[in-house]
């Protein structure tokens, strides 16, 4: 390592000219100020004893401390190499014994960084989203809550789940994974919350809520005092809880190094900036295009030659690639795809505006289910008031609207609709750089899918309504998806469908209740809802809006019946929010639900 970055010494301390981007020579002075690896890395270079922590002396036995120890210095651990040496003889296991009392690596004798100006090779170790988080504080956080529940007991949760947009199914639950990559962390991190309601006291929700809190509020790509402040609050606590995992022999102690790391991000933040400027998964992505791809290319004989040519070959065809893409002045038009459903590129009709904010509708061009009955409507997407809101919708735009309770002897002017399974849209977005993308599908109820699939939208229902919080909005599930006829029927006539019918596509919710006043701590901060039952001869509460009504999809942990741990046997993901009353909002879908949903 050092001889790859030697030249950095000098130029650090000489500098070197560069040309900035407005063409001026000005010269630079440039400093190893970052560097980012996983733990045993950052242990190796730092010439830090594994097991302790690079950036402090905190010893191993005292990594449970929830204040860290004084910072290492570069200065500090080279006196400690430096006295090894002098007390050596030699012998390079006196070497090696000397060192390690103080918690120094003794295997290196000259660290590289020690003639580099300005270098701070403590300070300069940043945190590490992927392996401290998910692949360590997570991952153990998971193994010790399966150490505390019945064996199969969570799985059972896991397989009933509903679905989500973005959401992985955990068909056999979490306990037949194995090697677990960091990409299916995340996801088991959006869905064990819920999963965890009522099994585990309420301690040891709020200290799995803040650990969650912690790794989301890490990611953030901007931040402030206000944002730091939350930060550390979720650190604290953290450690105001933690105890109920000895409390239930999960773990003797928390002198766990990637736990310890928790308490230097807010520092790191505040000198290196947010967290995504020095995440290692941008190079673990790389472990793939260049070891993994490259090796299922070869004959997996003497691979490195073929894998070399692989690679070689492959920034070839990118080169060329980028060289057409810049110096083509027509690019044809790409083939419409037949697959209807997957039509989506285009936006049907100009949407309707909303007044909480434009959101880009894009549906398939054509219709899943063009021309389809009402009727059938109704028993294939399972919503029977479906005809009764249809006639509430279009009375607003009579000239002299029917009374309520004429519905009944009133007959729609029409007998089919244009019915379509699904929509993508992108919500309003949270920060200027980032396009969020969503999806939302009502797939009707077939031979093979006999509960179909019709997912829950945050919906916008009165002014109050923003494109961040719950005030103005109600958690409604999309039952249709459809546009109005262009043309009608009046006293047998085929007439022009009224102008102030809107032509862009509707959806039809159905309602649940309204939020509750406040989330609840043994909830893990996620707002309750429930089903509105339907007494016998009553309608569900519903309503037909736009798509543009609808801010973002949203996913519901059902809740079992209170003193019951165990899922009914009849529950599937397909049909669980039909079968359970009571549901809580998950907020930890993806980072847009985090900093919505609240």
């Amino acid at each position: 390592m050092r001889a790859v970055l030697e030249p950095l010494i000098s130029a650090g301390k000489n500098g070197v000219e560069m040309i900035s981007s407005d063409g001026a020579v000005r010269l630079v002075f440039p400093i190893l100020s970052c560097y980012v690896a996983d733990y045993p890395e950052q242990c190796l270079v730092t010439c830090s004893k594994y097991g302790t922590c690079p950036k402090c002396k905190t010893p191993a036995k005292n990594l449970g401390d929830k204040i860290a120890a004084e910072d290492r210095t570069p200065q500090w651990t080279e006196s400690i190499i430096l006295e090894a040496k002098e007390q050596m003889d030699g012998n390079s296991r006196k070497f090696h014994d000397y060192c390690m009392q103080y918690d120094v690596a003794g295997s290196v004798f000259r660290p590289f960084w020690q003639d580099f100006p300005l270098c701070n090779i403590h300070q300069s170790m940043t945190p590490d989203i992927l392996h401290q988080l998910y692949q360590g504080v997570f991952k153990h956080i998971v193994s010790w809550v399966q150490r505390i529940l019945p064996d199969g007991l969570l799985d059972q949760r896991i397989r009933t789940l509903p679905h989500g947009f973005g959401l992985r199914r955990f068909k056999n639950g979490f306990s037949a994974l194995s090697q677990i990559s960091g990409p299916e962390r995340k996801q088991m991190a959006k869905i064990l919350l819920g999963c965890l309601v009522g099994l585990i006291p309420k301690q040891g929700i709020m200290a799995i809520t803040a650990i969650l809190d912690f790794i989301q509020i890490a990611q953030y790509t901007t931040h402030d005092d206000t944002t730091l402040g939350y930060l550390q609050d979720a650190l604290d606590r953290f450690h105001q809880h933690r105890d109920y995992f000895i409390k239930v022999k999960a773990r003797d102690d928390f002198n766990i190094p990637k736990f310890h790391s928790l308490l230097h991000y807010l520092n790191s933040i505040k000198l290196y900036g947010t967290t995504n400027n020095y995440n290692t998964e941008m190079f673990e992505r790389l472990h793939i295009d260049f070891a993994k791809d490259g090796w299922r290319a070869t004959n997996h004989r003497d691979e490195f030659p073929q894998m070399i040519c692989w690679l070689s070959r492959r920034e070839k065809i990118a080169t060329f690639e980028k060289y057409l893409a810049q110096n083509t002045t027509n690019t044809p038009h790409s083939p419409e795809p037949d697959n209807p459903e997957a039509a989506s590129a285009q936006p049907a009709t100009p949407s309707t505006p909303s007044t909480h904010g434009e959101s880009r509708i894009s549906i398939a061009k054509h219709p899943n289910s063009p021309q389809r009955r009402i009727e059938t409507i109704e028993t294939q997407h399972n919503c029977p008031d479906f005809i009764y809101y249809l006639k509430v919708f279009l009375n607003k735009y009579r000239a002299h609207p029917i009374p309520q309770q004429d519905f009944p002897y009133i007959k729609l002017p029409f007998s089919s609709l244009d019915v379509y399974h699904m929509f993508r849209f992108h919500p309003t977005s949270i920060h200027d750089e980032e396009e969020e993308k969503d999806m939302v599908k009502t797939l009707p109820i077939t031979h093979q899918n006999s509960a179909g699939r019709f997912d829950t939208v945050i919906v916008f229902v009165n002014e109050n309504a923003e494109s961040t919080g719950i005030q103005g909005t109600r958690v409604g599930r999309v039952r249709v998806i459809f546009t109005l006829p262009p043309t009608i029927t009046e006293y047998g006539v085929s007439i022009p469908a009224p102008e102030a019918w809107p032509t862009a596509p509707l959806a039809f919710v159905e309602w649940y209740s309204t939020f509750s006043s406040t989330p609840i701590e043994q909830h893990g901060m996620m707002y309750n809802i429930k089903k509105i039952k339907n007494t016998q001869g009553t309608r569900c509460q519903g309503a037909i809006i736009p798509l543009t009504d609808i801010r973002q999809s949203c996913m519901l942990f059902p809740m079992l019946e209170r003193n019951s741990d165990n899922v009914p046997d009849a529950w599937t993901p397909d049909n669980t929010l039909d079968m359970a009353l009571s549901f809580l909002l998950n907020n930890w879908l993806s980072k847009y639900s985090y900093q919505t949903l609240w």
